[in-house]
């Protein structure tokens, strides 16, 4: 406790005291009085990296976060969008476009919309997370496990490509030339 108050955010995980070998065992036996656990400096790697590690995955849930928010407005935005563009899809395929190739236009347009809104999304996370790992490690750049994130905006990708083929089917439900004819 007389320790912890001493540092800047009271959420160090670690510190290093280099004593003589001859009071080694008086200071750990005093540390562990404190509730302290004393770890010869062979194994403070060890313990460094656990710290590390925690803090890559508090900065993992804010960045779950900020990108949940994110996808559920691209989500939203995707499915009105291609909702409203019913009979679009009904003159494509009116003037001679197969409903294949109208999914398959719809496709390519999802790969963009997938691609620029997860970049839009890491770099709207990325002021935040920065935020946090500051205030919370005092360090710039925030640690984050690359495979969860990687596996995050792979799945932020999927969601988009899946809205966008579901809201593409909806919308091509109705016969062209119905459609065409239909008011909005």
């Amino acid at each position: 406790a007389a320790v912890r108050a001493r540092t800047t955010s009271g959420l160090d995980a670690f510190a290093l005291v280099a004593v003589d070998a001859d009071r080694a065992d008086q200071v750990q036996a005093a540390a562990a009085a404190q509730g302290l656990h004393v770890v010869p400096g062979s194994g403070q790697k060890a313990a460094g990296a656990d710290a590390q590690s925690q803090q890559g995955w508090v900065n993992l849930v804010a960045l779950i976060v900020i990108l949940g928010y994110i996808a559920i407005a691209v989500i939203n935005t995707l499915v009105m969008a291609t909702g409203e563009r019913s009979r679009e899809f009904a003159l494509l395929q009116l003037i001679g476009s197969s409903r294949r190739q109208v999914r398959a236009m719809m496709r390519t347009e999802a790969v963009m919309v997938a691609v620029i809104s997860t970049a839009f999304g890491v770099i709207v996370a990325i002021p935040p997370l920065i935020g946090m790992s500051i205030g919370i490690s005092g360090r710039l750049v925030p640690e984050l496990p690359v495979l969860a994130v990687l596996g995050l905006v792979g799945a932020m990708g999927a969601l988009a490509l899946a809205t966008l083929w579901v809201a593409t089917l909806g919308a091509m439900r109705t016969r062209p030339i119905e459609e065409i004819g239909s008011r909005q």
